[in-house]
């Protein structure tokens, strides 16, 4: 989790960095697939002088990583409501389904989400039944799936 912000209004140029940290590798990895940007404990995003929304995103060597991620809901277990976050390397029409043990359809959420970050919040009242139910996230190249606890 990071976060920088400014008192004043600050001017960025395109291609310019905020910030940046530097890592080395351990073991044999591209880091590339061993970082990612996610909004588990504070949400990834910025905003201009407009506060229009902008992207984040880590770059590895000038170029932006782009991975397909489906996030685990959060709470987890969850008595009311909980959110299922997801990021997708470009803008693209993607399914989520919520399923019980059984197979059962509970839940489908069916929509054209933006490149980045993007989450669905789910109400217990949309929900039949409790225990374990699980998720899948698809698109047209990527599928991902997580399981999730509804406690009574």
């Amino acid at each position: 989790t990071a976060s920088w912000n400014s008192k004043e209004a600050t001017t960025i140029e395109a291609g310019e960095n905020v910030f940046s940290v530097t890592f080395r590798a351990t073991d044999n990895v591209n880091l590339s697939e061993a970082i990612a940007l996610n909004s588990r404990y504070t949400a990834t995003e910025a905003y201009n002088s407009s506060l229009e929304l902008m992207d984040v995103a880590i770059e590895f060597n000038g170029k932006a990583a782009a991975n397909f991620d489906l996030y685990q809901n959060q709470p987890n277990p969850f008595k009311d409501a909980t959110v299922i976050g997801f990021n997708l390397p470009a803008a693209s029409a993607a399914t989520l389904t919520v399923y019980d043990v059984s197979g059962k359809v509970l839940r489908l959420v069916e929509g054209d989400f933006a490149k980045g970050y993007n989450q669905v919040s789910l109400n217990r009242s949309e929900l039949a039944g409790s225990g374990i139910l699980y998720y899948t996230l698809e698109t047209a190249t990527d599928s991902s799936t997580k399981k999730m606890i509804i406690v009574d």
